[in-house]
């Protein structure tokens, strides 16, 4: 294959040289490995701030990923009231603003992900790192009322500014997809080749939720993974992805699903196993920066507390949820989630694989 010669433009900052020819994806033939190295980006999109994941130049291999951000999601009004917070250095698994990888054809699909109730749109880092690895360009966007930012607030007694418990009684994030998926269709991720003709969604517990309805109302979604929820959308390729010890979505209601759309249940984990909320550590803040308080709710903190720990190492699941003592480690679920995604949206979006197949992980069925 004929390559056009690359640029010689340095760029100071990451001390590589950016290339402009095409690049061909070797990818891994193990679909939970991470394949090409990943860019991410903070955009502008029509009234709200987007997050971008996208496959980036074989330039950027031997260069160090950086730290994600948690902290911009503080609510000033919670710094005011108790001080500095600070979370955990957790890696983005993203290089900051990296050169986007040029495709060989055509562009790559896209994957709008929704997040749950106290989550952010970086809250899946693992996740949405490793589908641009493997040739998406993931997009996500914060819902307004069911922020972390939104809901910490909340906690205290009186309430603090900016406590909105709004995602509580509607779903906030319909209409911000409904825009999202506009601005991707209008060329919102031309940048990074993104291939809006192929448009994947996926979300993670009330953003699961979000993904059933959008998935079943808007036509131009063609392919849906829902995490954490019960339920599936009424059209097109969908998979439910749940686990065995949520304490928060009962399993059975998930793998009711499975008579409209295929089902993956990970044996053992929890609710937050879908994400990298578990490794900001919440447990530590709740004690010990809100449990001492006079002026925290402490039925709400104990309701904030069990969403955040679920799943998470060191939690105990509830008896109800299942008979476990302990939580499948993150460790464990980590891949599964990454190989049962990439597999459903490479037979969906691609046209590539065998789709979702039993027998991968001892620790996963497939109903």
């Amino acid at each position: 294959m004929l390559f056009l010669l690359a640029c010689e433009q340095t760029d100071s900052d990451k001390n590589v040289v950016p290339t402009v020819e095409s690049e061909p994806m070797d990818l891994p033939s193990d679909p939970a490995e991470r394949g090409v190295p990943v860019g991410q980006a903070t955009v502008d999109a029509w009234n709200q701030r987007a997050e971008v994941w996208y496959p980036a130049s074989d330039d950027y291999v031997d260069v160090a990923t950086d730290a994600a951000d948690f902290e911009q999601f503080v609510p000033a009004s919670l710094v005011e009231k108790v001080g500095a917070v600070s979370f955990p250095v957790i890696d983005s698994m993203a290089v900051r603003d990296a050169d986007p990888r040029l495709p060989e054809g055509e562009g790559y699909p896209v994957v709008v992900f929704s997040h749950g109730l106290g989550g952010m749109r970086i809250q899946s880092l693992d996740y949405a790192a490793h589908l641009a690895s493997r040739g998406y360009v993931v997009v996500a966007v914060d819902h307004p009322g069911r922020r972390f930012e939104d809901l910490i607030p909340c906690i205290f007694s009186p309430a603090l500014d900016g406590c909105d418990l709004s995602g509580f009684a509607t779903d906030p994030a319909l209409d911000d997809v409904d825009m999202l998926v506009d601005w991707v269709m209008d060329g919102g991720l031309d940048d990074y080749y993104g291939d809006a003709a192929r448009l994947g969604m996926s979300g993670h517990s009330a953003g699961g939720g979000t993904t059933i309805t959008a998935a079943t109302d808007d036509v131009r979604i063609d392919a849906a993974l829902v995490m954490a929820a019960p339920g599936l959308p009424e059209r097109g390729p969908r998979v439910a992805m749940g686990a065995s010890c949520d304490g928060f979505v009962a399993i059975d209601d998930v793998r009711a699903a499975g008579g409209s759309g295929e089902v993956v249940v990970i044996e053992g984990a929890g609710h937050l196993a879908f994400s990298d909320m578990c490794e900001l550590d919440l447990a530590d803040l709740a004690e010990t920066l809100l449990a001492p308080r006079d002026d925290v709710n402490q039925a709400l903190l104990g309701q904030f507390l069990a969403l955040a720990t679920d799943g998470c190492a060191g939690s105990v699941p509830s008896e109800d949820a299942c008979e476990a003592t302990e939580y499948l480690s993150l460790d464990a679920s980590d891949p599964i989630v990454r190989h049962y995604a990439t597999v459903f949206f490479d037979d969906a979006l691609y046209g590539a694989g065998d789709g979702v197949r039993a027998g991968a992980y001892d620790e996963a069925e497939v109903p």
